[in-house]
């Protein structure tokens, strides 16, 4: 099997130098000049929960430079450059080749559209790791992978896939891509939003009792979206169970569910999520397919989402230098 991964930052280094590691033909397309050298020369060296690694790989500067045609590309850019990416590598891929989405939220339309519902591939994604300053990967938690065609089918080729993606994690081959990648929507809309508005990392900002509250009525909103888009959601990583926050309003109920929230907090403490390292690098956040694509989808099938879109007002206001990150920004926030 032969691997072209596009985007080799923190999720797609991991993936590439562990399946490297393993015996696997990983090629990387790596846009930033000075990475690809790095890429290439010294290599990616991955520290954390997954243990110490470092692999070399034959890299890209640009698409426009292969030359070999490859059985499976895993795109693992940004949201908003995957149509483009897919657009651009597919008469690199064979006709039957695999295209893979590794980005949070929900792309696998985005893919299909472009490649055909047969070559598409949806990948939950549940580890955590992040880039540092001198261009290797910090794995700050570990997790396991989902991974399923969009078209629901199983076949001798995404199970060979599911070996690959198991030399980084447990790999389990779905059915209902979809469905996995919206409950991790869910839990990124709670962390990947309060992280920008407060500034903080998951333990600092979720040892506040307000914050507790955003979290759990951003998972409610987004469960009563999944409910009208049809969509079976299940709970994340066994234990975030979200149908659970549709079965009562009462003090003593809400009182549990802040409990299990402070167990998130202490898991992950010294964690900067996705959109707050963003911040950290003056780019824009991906806060338009967390609580931007719940708004959206609630729009579309009639379910009010006033605090999910509260928030995502706010933190594009932040992106814009308008507002500032801070605790104080969790009382502007209306439930």
């Amino acid at each position: 099997m032969k691997i072209i991964l596009v985007g080799a930052g923190s999720i797609g280094g991991t993936t590439a130098t562990l399946m490297k590691e393993n015996g696997y033909d990983v090629e990387v397309v790596e846009a930033n000049v000075q990475r690809a050298e790095k890429i290439s020369t010294e290599g990616i060296t991955l520290t954390g929960a997954l243990g110490t690694h470092t692999q070399k790989f034959k890299t890209y500067n640009s698409i426009d430079e292969l030359t070999e045609t490859y059985d499976v590309c895993i795109i693992a850019t940004k949201y908003f450059a995957l149509g483009a990416v897919a657009q651009a590598i597919l008469p690199y891929v064979k006709k039957d080749g695999l295209f893979v989405c590794m980005q949070n939220g929900i792309c696998t339309k985005i893919l299909s559209d472009v490649v055909g519902v047969d070559n598409a591939v949806g990948c939950m994604i549940g580890f955590g790791a992040t880039m540092l300053p001198n261009g290797d990967v910090n794995v700050t938690s570990g997790g396991e992978f989902k991974i399923g065609r969009v078209n629901g089918k199983t076949d001798a080729k995404i199970e060979e896939l599911a070996k690959a993606y198991s030399c980084v994690l447990p790999t389990k081959v779905v059915t209902n891509i979809d469905a996995q990648l919206y409950s991790k929507l869910i839990i990124n809309s709670c962390i990947n939003s309060i992280a920008p508005l407060t500034g903080q990392s998951v333990g600092v900002m979720l040892s506040e009792d307000k914050a507790k509250d955003i979290f759990l009525e951003i998972a409610r909103e987004a469960t009563y979206v999944s409910k009208k888009m049809g969509l079976k959601v299940p709970p994340y990583a066994t234990v975030l169970n979200y149908n659970l926050l549709l079965i009562s309003e009462a003090k003593w109920f809400k009182s549990i569910c802040k409990a299990v929230v402070s167990i998130v907090g202490k898991k992950f403490g010294d964690v900067r999520p996705s959109t707050l390292q963003s911040l950290d690098r003056g780019e824009k956040t991906e806060i338009d397919i967390f609580n931007g694509y719940i708004v959206e989808q609630g729009k579309i099938y009639g379910v009010e989402t006033p605090v999910n879109e509260q928030i995502w007002k706010f933190i594009k206001k932040i992106e814009n230098g308008e507002e500032v990150s801070s605790m104080d920004n969790l009382n502007k926030i209306k439930l």
